[in-house]
């Protein structure tokens, strides 16, 4: 056992987690409402045709991200969504003006950084688990 594979994994299952129960608790207070909260959020500082939209992908982007990258699954792909959803709050946060808030941000696109360079370390996954496997009758 390696622990750098180990540690990888480990961060990875917890950045998975994130993504994942901060979607599901936008599901569980309404999507409609945070859609919502969030168009209320940007009056007067983007327009309602930008924000919406971007207001009503974002749970579920961070479930399916969260998934992805909770289980090792299309590992590459899940931190490619977490990334760019990260770009996408991070501009409206400094919209916002909220400094403290860009800064979080900002330690989550390192993680996500980090977990996607190191991505070859992912020996602990799904994607390792199914790279595995050989196909029937192959012999070589």
């Amino acid at each position: 056992m390696n622990h750098r594979d180990v540690a990888y994994s480990l961060l990875r299952v917890t950045f998975g987690v994130i993504f994942l129960f901060y979607g599901i608790g936008k599901f569980m207070a309404g999507i409609a409402n945070f859609v919502g909260g969030m168009n209320q959020q940007f009056s007067g500082k983007l327009p309602a045709a930008m924000v919406m939209p971007f207001a009503y992908a974002i749970p579920f982007c961070e479930v399916i991200a969260g998934v992805l990258i909770l289980f090792g699954l299309f590992t590459r792909v899940g931190l490619t969504i977490s990334g760019l959803l990260l770009i996408g709050l991070t501009f409206g946060t400094v919209i916002l003006g909220q400094a403290p808030t860009v800064a979080h941000n900002l330690q989550y696109a390192l993680v996500n950084f980090v977990l996607l360079w190191f991505v070859d370390m992912n020996r602990y996954s799904l994607d390792s688990l199914f790279r595995r496997r050989t196909p029937a009758g192959f012999t070589g």
